[in-house]
């Protein structure tokens, strides 16, 4: 009787799953699915109240529709602004549009010597004698005395001095029963109901000029705010880790609860401003990108591709690893990280499968190395994309070359470090799970197969694609045989092995081939040459759209569905969930309040040691950020920051290892979770796509610890680098 029942890591493991196991017992399986009932009427539970809060706020709240007015001001003119309402808390927000230095009014250290500027200030004035009773602090605006009109936007806060919640009601009740010395407050701060608080703007120059002028007299309360941000990024890890929601629901559902919660605190965004959130350029990129695999996969080259690494690592799998990992990293960073794991993920998956290696194990290592090697040049990742291109940044002088000689240290030695952790860790796992795998990749795509029992015709070839991929499968699970060692020795059945595949696996189009190597060439052609200055029009998804449509003219396809099929829709929604999310963030102050807090930290401590705390403290946030959030808005962030840091008059900072502070701490960071970069999402999907799941636990269990590593590298580097010789 002992012998029939089960161990008891296997009884608990049975209770806490939903997999199906053939070994259960009829009371396991009663007791796991009516655990499973309970928890998914809890779950719907709790998202339809979630559906009901921002619905309610959602119809009953109007699109926020700020008091925006064209003030003309002639030169050594007072001009004021009336505001829409009375300012109910301690700030008022007010934002300029014109031609406006930008940079000058943000960094005064920056402005010229002569150059003209509006006083910008939060006052009250006696309507009788049009005398100032009260004025917030200055703020200088310096035009753009340049001949090119260029309209940009300036922001700014203004504490209102003198007011509180008890004088504010005393003001608009009018009632008698003031507080001793509240109604000499209210009147010094606002003038009595007959002066009440405008925006004032005096132009210092002498020509005439013109400003959009948006006065928002109750902007967010920033505390509140803070803490629904933090809240709302729980709530999508909580939803992600524990697996409750598929992830592309989960970044849904947390964006529109966040828009729930602008709406209720009465910044509700109009439906043109959440669209404008979305970064279409990195969705263009995956679109095109995906369109050009999809067609690529026709030909066999994944597959031919599979036999040739093969043959080089002589069946040994720890040698086809590194080969599979050094090559991502070499061509991560001459071409964008997203585009090779498009390409390296299928035949990453077809190498796994033939050697008995644990496939999602690989995926991940690959896609953990993808990370570091776009870290090395300005092409390489999205963010360095960002970053190279600012032009604060070209105007520090930095071009490929420099950019390439300060992060080839840390990116060499957090490659170096990477690889002796993902050997230790992985030695005894690289096989351990393979099989299951295999079993769940085909149970997996069988149930994708039972979708298309009457398919269309644009859906037939996917079917019979799918069908022969679930008997491939099947072969290779009843002709397994591989060495299970620590994957030191080759494979027993090496040569056997790779006759099969160089029989089975040959390029099926070669036209095709052809037309697809002239597409991708040319798009490789334009990331490369996308920076120069006769250039700057095509980005990087402009041009992988061009390179896609240029494939699909010369591929001639009669059927555009087929090609769609392959495209990761899931994938894309997913990052326009994020972003949304990501922006909302922004707006309920949680970015301003990280860069408030970095600048006073680095106030805190003495002159000699700033330059040293601003680098461990810019590369140390934007990691952790970065591995929670997309990185592409982070390094936006944290850019920002680094320019504000550099231009402080107090701080005196420099620039150049701030840059490469940012550069490697989004980079690495990306490595955190499966999340945290766009690689990690795209080879997620598409390992999906093949029946293979990437949970966020497992990506979790080695990505951090390769983030932690590689960042402390990168410290080190640039401690000794910036800190001790000064290399800036």
């Amino acid at each position: 009787m002992a012998s029939h029942a089960p161990h008891a890591s296997q009884a608990r493991r049975s209770f806490y799953t939903h997999d199906e196991d053939d070994n259960l017992t009829d009371e396991q399986r009663t007791r796991r699915a009516r655990l499973h009932r309970v928890l998914v009427i809890i779950k719907i539970t709790i998202f339809v109240l979630i559906w009901i809060f921002f619905s309610i706020f959602m119809i009953i709240t109007p699109p926020y529709e700020p008091h925006e007015i064209v003030v003309s001001l002639d030169p050594n003119e007072l001009r004021s602004v009336d505001l829409a309402e009375k300012p109910t808390g301690k700030y008022i927000y007010v934002k300029l549009k014109g031609k406006i230095d930008e940079d000058a009014t943000y960094r005064s250290n920056r402005a010229g010597k002569n150059q003209s500027y509006v006083i910008v200030s939060a006052a009250t004035f006696d309507s009788g004698t049009n005398r100032t009773l009260w004025s917030a602090k200055d703020w200088k605006v310096y035009l753009d005395d340049s001949e090119k009109y260029k309209v940009a936007t300036v922001k700014n806060s203004f504490k209102i001095e003198g007011f509180d919640s008890k004088s504010l009601r005393a003001m608009d009740t009018h009632h008698d029963e003031f507080e001793e010395g509240a109604e000499e407050r209210v009147m010094r701060a606002s003038g009595g109901s007959d002066s009440p608080l405008k925006v004032s703007l005096l132009n210092t120059d002498d020509k005439p000029t013109a400003l959009s002028v948006t006065a928002n007299p109750n902007p967010l309360d920033v505390s509140l705010g803070v803490m629904y941000a933090m809240l709302l990024l729980c709530f999508l890890y909580v939803l992600i880790i524990f697996d409750i929601a598929d992830r592309t629901f989960a970044a849904l559902l947390a964006a529109t609860t966040g828009i729930g919660i602008l709406c209720m605190l009465g910044e509700r965004p109009s439906l043109e401003q959440i669209i404008s959130w979305i970064d279409m350029d990195t969705l263009m990129l995956l679109f095109g990108m995906m369109i050009m695999v999809a067609v690529l996969a026709e030909t066999g080259v994944f597959d031919y591709m599979s036999v040739f690494a093969y043959h080089l690592s002589k069946g040994q799998p720890w040698v086809l690893i590194f080969l599979l990992c050094m090559l991502t990293v070499m061509l991560s960073a001459f071409l964008d990280n997203v585009t090779i794991i498009m390409l390296m993920v299928p035949v990453i998956i077809r190498l796994t499968e033939c050697m008995g290696l644990r496939t999602t194990t690989v995926l991940i290592t690959v896609a953990l190395f993808s990370n570091i090697g776009g870290a090395l040049t300005p092409v390489g990742d999205p963010p360095n994309v960002i970053i190279a291109t600012n032009q604060y940044v070209v105007a520090e002088g930095v071009d490929f070359i420099t950019f390439v000689a300060h992060m080839f240290p840390g990116v060499f030695f957090s490659i170096v470090v990477a690889w002796i952790f993902i050997f230790v860790v992985l030695r005894h796992r690289l096989f351990v799970g393979s099989d299951e795998q295999m079993r769940e990749s085909i149970k997996n795509l069988t149930k994708t197969a039972a979708k298309f029992n009457e398919p269309r015709p644009s859906e037939e070839k996917m079917r019979r694609d799918i069908l022969q991929r679930i008997e491939e499968l099947k072969e290779q699970y009843r002709r397994k045989e591989v060495a299970k060692t620590f994957g030191l020795q080759p494979a027993s059945n090496f040569i056997e092995t790779l006759a099969e595949m160089e029989a089975r696996y040959k390029i099926r189009n070669k036209p095709l081939l052809i037309k697809c190597c002239i597409a991708l060439v040319f798009a490789v052609i334009l990331f490369l040459m996308h920076s120069l200055p006769f250039m700057r029009g095509v980005t990087l998804a402009w041009a992988a759209m061009l390179a896609a449509m240029l494939l699909l003219i010369l591929a001639n396809k009669p059927d555009m569905d087929a090609v769609l099929d392959h495209v990761e829709w899931s994938t894309l929604l997913f990052f326009a969930g994020l972003f949304v999310l990501v922006e909302v963030v922004s707006e309920l102050g949680l970015i301003d309040w990280v860069g408030d807090k970095t600048i006073s930290m680095i106030q805190s401590v003495g002159n000699e040691h700033r330059v040293v705390t601003a680098i461990m403290l810019v590369l140390w946030i934007s990691a952790v950020f970065s591995a929670f959030v997309d990185n592409i808005p982070i390094v936006t962030m944290m850019l920002k920051l680094a320019i504000k840091l550099s231009t402080n008059d107090e701080l005196n900072l420099p620039l150049m290892p701030l840059i490469w502070a940012i550069s490697m701490g989004v980079c690495f960071g990306g490595n955190g979770t499966l999340i945290a970069a766009s690689s990690n999402v795209v080879a997620a999907g598409i390992a999906n796509q093949h029946g293979y799941k990437i949970t966020f636990m497992e990506f979790f269990i080695y990505g951090f610890p390769v983030m932690l590593l590689s960042d402390v590298v990168a410290t080190i580097y640039l401690l000794i680098a910036h800190g001790l010789f000064t290399w800036h």
